[in-house]
Formats: structure tokens, C-alpha cells, sequence
């Protein structure tokens, strides 16, 4: 018998961490791992993302992510399109698809930058307010009512992974980084 879809993809986590030390026996293990788990959780969270937000909105998790970015950026809801790009660490040309779809959708309008001449502003419609609140509360909601994590390990991931971003950010945007010399 084969196994079902939940055990197929949850994989032997502890099993990846002792053949990577196995393989690679001269590298502390705490060097590496987190890097691998951390890429792991992002891939598994956009799938459920993506699952939840096209059955219950028909929009893909990258579109809401979208609607989120314009919900942070305060009471205009609004940003550049360059903006935009910069948060959600995609290309150009995905925000104008994306921005295409959700002002199709009646979510975002595309509005005059007063203050860059040509430019435009990508601002959240009610619509988009709307569904922004509705599928972040639910996604909130799914996660806490699956992720077995307790008030205060999901507060202290939270600070790591806030001062792991921190570090990252700095190491992406530091011009003199060759990020093909590292080995």
C-alpha cells in the first residue's frame, strides 16, 4: 500500500539532519540546518497559502500577499510599484501581472504618484480591504489551529526570525558582498 499525501510529503526531518551530518561530518550541523528547515517551512507555507486563498478567495497566495503589503503600508493602502517589488522580493514584470490581475479583480486601482512626475501609485480598493482582512484573519486562524506552537515559542520565533532577516537584508544589500567568492 502506498502512503497517503501527509505522510509522503512530511519526509523524515530528523532523518535529513543525520544524513547531512553523515555526508558532510566536518560541518556543525547548527551551521546549516536552520537554512535548510527555514527554505523548507517558506516552500510548505506558500503551498498552503496558495491552496487556502484560491478555494477561498480565487486568488493566489502571491496576490494576497500583495494586498497585504498595501495593508502595511498605512492609511493610503498605497505604494509604488517599485515598492512593491522591493517588499515581496519578486520581479517587476510579476507585480505588473499580479497588479493586472487585482485591479481586473477590483481590488487595487492604479492612481497618479503626486510626488513622481509619470509615476503611479498601486493603492488597495475597499474590495481588496475587504478580502485583505477576511484572508489574513483566516490564514491567522489556520495556522494557530495547526502549528503546535505555545504563545510564547511562537514570540520567541518570531525575534529570531526577525534578527535572521535583519541579517540577511543587510548581507543582500551590502554592494561590496561577492556572493560568488564565499567558499
Amino acid at each position: 500500500m502506498g502512503r497517503n499525501r501527509a505522510e509522503r510529503g512530511s519526509h523524515d526531518i530528523g532523518g535529513h539532519g543525520a544524513a547531512m551530518a553523515r555526508e558532510y561530518s566536518d560541518v556543525d550541523p547548527a551551521d546549516y540546518l536552520y537554512l535548510s528547515y527555514l527554505s523548507r517551512l517558506g516552500r510548505a507555507i506558500e503551498r498552503i497559502g496558495q491552496r487556502h486563498c484560491l478555494a477561498r478567495y480565487g486568488l493566489p497566495f502571491s496576490d494576497v500577499r500583495l494586498l497585504f503589503a498595501l495593508r502595511r503600508a498605512g492609511p493610503s493602502h498605497a505604494l509604488r510599484p517599485t515598492d512593491l517589488f522591493r517588499t515581496l522580493l519578486v520581479t517587476s514584470g510579476a507585480i505588473t501581472k499580479q497588479v493586472d490581475r487585482l485591479v481586473a479583480n477590483g481590488m487595487v486601482e492604479r492612481q497618479p504618484d503626486p510626488s513622481h512626475g509619470g509615476a503611479f501609485l498601486i493603492r488597495m480598493t475597499e474590495r481588496g480591504r475587504e478580502v485583505s482582512e477576511s484572508a489574513f484573519r483566516s490564514l491567522v486562524a489556520l495556522y494557530a489551529e495547526r502549528i503546535r506552537l505555545s504563545q510564547r515559542e511562537r514570540a520567541r520565533l518570531a525575534k529570531l526570525c526577525e534578527k535572521l532577516l535583519a541579517d540577511v537584508n543587510r548581507f543582500l544589500a551590502d554592494p561590496a558582498m561577492d556572493l560568488d567568492s564565499a567558499a
